[in-house]
């Protein structure tokens, strides 16, 4: 699941609130580890 989140954010950076619910909505069905792996992800590459 968390490889589809990866990949669903990295195709919506174009539109903030489009990637804004998709985040939500990821963090919403993400275990705690899994939102920890997102969120480090999302740091390394530069999206926030």
């Amino acid at each position: 699941m968390l490889e589809y989140y990866k990949a669903v954010l990295g195709n919506v950076t174009f539109d903030a609130m489009l990637f804004r619910k998709e985040l939500r909505k990821a963090m919403r069905h993400l275990i705690g580890v899994d939102r920890m792996k997102l969120r480090d992800w999302l740091k390394d590459s530069g999206i926030v």
